[in-house]
């Protein structure tokens, strides 16, 4: 094989691995769901006012359920991409979003704190996990582009 055929059979490799980041998301939207969810229940669970058996009885039942959203989670994962391929500006997409996020569930639970409403924690958590079940699929495919330009400009 001359340079000239390697240098081909690379771009193509390149080009195949590119097309399989792009295919599939970098995070699934429903595992950022669920993780919100379990915050929101964890928010709740810690609310002044709760019950106790509620408290046990649900914070049981989320510890349960975040361990079955990590098994489905890392056995449904087809492709992961490896560190060596990682890029700040994707990585950066993710941290800003996951900031926004924080930020939107701390603003709700502040506001309604602080206008004396009941389970105001909860509602943030809740607000937060619907900004993350809307912007999600868009942010992980965001970050699986980025990804893949970096695979092509290798």
């Amino acid at each position: 094989m001359n340079p000239e055929e390697a240098a081909q059979s690379l771009a193509a490799i390149r080009q195949t691995q590119a097309k399989a980041v792009r295919s599939q998301p970098w995070f699934p939207a429903w595992y950022a769901v669920g993780v919100g969810l379990f915050v929101t229940g964890v928010q709740f669970v810690t609310e002044p006012g709760t019950p106790v058996p509620v408290t046990v009885i649900t914070g049981v039942l989320l510890c349960a359920g975040m361990g079955a959203l990590i098994a489905v989670f890392i056995r449904t994962r087809t492709m992961t991409t490896h560190r060596s391929l990682m890029r700040a500006d994707a990585l950066a997409v993710f941290a800003v979003w996951l900031f926004v996020s924080i930020g939107i569930c701390l603003a709700v639970a502040f506001r309604l704190s602080a206008a004396e409403v009941a389970y105001a924690r909860t509602y943030g958590g809740l607000a937060m996990t619907g900004f993350q079940l809307v912007t999600g699929p868009f942010v992980g495919r965001w970050v699986s582009a980025l990804l893949a330009r970096g695979i092509e400009s290798r």
